[in-house]
């Protein structure tokens, strides 16, 4: 019995003994390591310390995203583009992405005090995106700026068999209105133009659309619940979110774009492009929300009247992009049936825009934001991006708005017209300076009268990733 018992033990010996020795000759780097001389395993450490420095460097500036694999074969990445996992066979992929504005708004000859000085935090969003089996994607953007609230902005899924036919499902912005498409991060000024008045917020539906011939024309057409104009996030105001529906009607909008040079060796206007869309809703049952560029609201509807029926709107607009030169215009019309008791009548609305860019320092302007070729760094002598811009906005309201005191004359504006310059400093991919001057004029709005200009100056200091 005790000879077996040793015999036993000697044989757990002997395997640890073959474990370790093949378990070192199996891993040359670590034999290797445990031979190299003292001089060559500093020299090693040395080279390998510099590569990480470098990398570091790379990552800080915007040029490179560190990408870590784990165990299982997949991928941790992180950079200015997000921070993410990714499978190994790319089938699965998780990004993470944020926005954070915080703005100064400060009026000036406020005589009135219709106004309030203040710093705010403009936007805060995490977002999240992802990608399932190739084909299908999700966006879901919660926003925590939002007078106390949590409002969920997109949530949506995108399956896209083909270039020219996806499928969109969720909640998201319906194909209309050329700025209010535009990222939140990447405007030309703080705040979009009064277009975005007559332009729906976010609605939930499905949307069809696609491309054809690498970009030279593209589509959308969707089918959603339908909101009213406008729908700020203000201090006075929260946008009707369109999470559900109060009435059995569906708003239809489609949006045709083309850029005819895109893929043409004609450099001047490859940037060329043109739009025309278009919405239209049986049954609207969504009051509108008007603000001014300071984002101050200004027509209350009384309780005599409510949009009640047909609901339509135009939108076409043109863009153009050549180097660090960029300049965009849209117009927009919308149609909505009122009812004030038995009476039944239709308001026409109208406003537009002309806005031109200029990158100082060189670089492309685009509506995707602009990309600075060398990042803020005192100690090297570099200082980011710059940009200029200049605009000019305009919003007209059917005089048919004041029948029957459903606006009040007292506190409803009847037109606006606003001149905006901004200037833009990109201190890298992520960190961006914004400060832009508006001076509006009113039609009517006050009991007096017209309403008094309003002049605000509006700073941001932005941070996306």
């Amino acid at each position: 019995m005790r000879k077996n018992r040793q015999r036993g033990n000697w044989m757990i010996v002997a395997y640890a003994y073959a474990a370790v020795m093949m378990g070192g000759f199996s891993h040359k780097v670590w034999s290797e390591d445990m031979t190299m001389p003292t001089s060559a395993l500093e020299q090693r450490v040395n080279q390998l310390d510099q590569q990480v420095k470098s990398l570091q460097l790379q990552v800080q500036s915007g040029q490179a995203s560190p990408v870590v694999s784990p165990s299982n074969g997949g991928q941790v990445v992180s950079g200015t583009d997000g921070f993410g996992l990714k499978s190994s066979d790319g089938n699965f992929s998780f990004q993470l992405h944020g926005l954070l504005q915080a703005d100064s708004r400060f009026f000036l000859d406020d005589k009135s005090n219709l106004e309030v000085n203040q710093f705010l935090v403009r936007r805060v969003r995490p977002i999240f995106t992802g990608t399932l089996y190739h084909l299908y994607s999700f966006r879901i953007t919660p926003e925590y700026a939002s007078n106390g609230k949590v409002l969920l902005y997109d949530a949506y899924l995108d399956i896209a068999p083909w270039a020219f036919a996806k499928l969109r499902v969720g909640k998201f912005k319906p194909p209309i209105g050329a700025e209010h498409l535009q990222d939140d991060a990447t405007l030309a000024f703080a705040e979009r133009s009064m277009t975005n008045n007559l332009s729906p917020q976010r609605d939930t539906g499905l949307q069809l659309f696609g491309d054809f011939w690498n970009g030279t024309l593209g589509y959308a057409i969707s089918v959603t619940n339908g909101v009213g104009d406008g729908n700020y996030n203000t201090l006075l105001t929260a946008p009707v979110t369109s999470d559900t529906d109060n009435n059995d009607g569906k708003e239809e909008t489609g949006r045709i774009t083309v850029n005819p040079f895109k893929n043409t060796d004609v450099e001047a206007l490859k940037g060329l492009g043109v739009a025309l869309a278009g919405s239209y809703a049986a049954s609207d049952q969504t009051n509108p929300t008007f603000a001014t560029p300071g984002q101050i609201t200004t027509n209350i509807y009384t309780p005599a009247g409510s949009a009640l029926g047909e609901h339509s709107r135009l939108a076409p607009d043109l863009n153009w992009y050549y180097g660090p030169f960029g300049i965009y215009s849209e117009y927009i019309r919308s149609r909505q049936d009122w009812q004030e008791g038995t009476h039944k009548y239709t308001v026409t609305n109208s406003a537009g825009q002309v806005a031109v860019r200029y990158v100082l320092t060189g670089e492309k302007a685009s509506t995707s934001g602009v990309k600075p070729k060398k990042v803020f760094d005192p100690s090297k002598g570099t200082w980011g991006a710059l940009e200029v811009a200049a605009r000019y906005e305009e919003l007209y309201l059917d005089p048919d708005n004041f029948r029957d005191g459903v606006s009040a004359v007292a506190t409803s504006i009847q037109r606006a017209q606003a001149y905006a310059f901004g200037f833009n400093w990109y201190l890298n991919n992520a960190a961006r300076f914004t400060t832009d001057y508006f001076q509006t004029t009113f039609d009517k709005g006050s009991a007096m009268g017209d309403r008094p200009n309003e002049k605000v100056v509006i700073s941001r200091w932005q941070l996306v990733f």
